[in-house]
C-alpha cells in the first residue's frame, strides 16, 4: 500500500493518480502501473461470471414455473 509522508495517510493503488502520485499533495508514492497492467486488473474472474450463469439458469427455472402455475390456475 503506498504511504504518502506529506498527507500521512495510506493510499490504495487504484486510488493514486494514474502516474503514481498523492492526489492531494503531488509527491510520488507509487510506481505507475505497467501499461499491460491495468487490463489485468479490471478483468472479473472467473467465478463470478459461474454465478451469473447459474442465477441466469435458476431465474429461467423459476420463470417457467410461474407460467406453468399461471396456466394451471386459469
Amino acid at each position: 500500500m503506498p504511504w504518502c509522508e506529506e498527507c500521512s495517510r495510506f493510499y490504495n493503488p487504484s486510488s493514486t493518480a494514474p502516474d503514481g502520485t498523492c492526489v492531494q499533495c503531488g509527491t510520488l508514492i507509487a510506481e505507475p502501473p505497467a501499461p499491460g497492467e491495468e487490463e489485468a486488473a479490471a478483468r472479473v474472474p472467473w467465478h463470478f461470471w459461474l454465478l451469473v450463469a447459474a442465477l441466469a439458469v435458476y431465474l429461467g427455472w423459476r420463470l417457467l414455473q410461474g407460467i406453468a402455475w399461471l396456466a394451471a390456475r386459469f
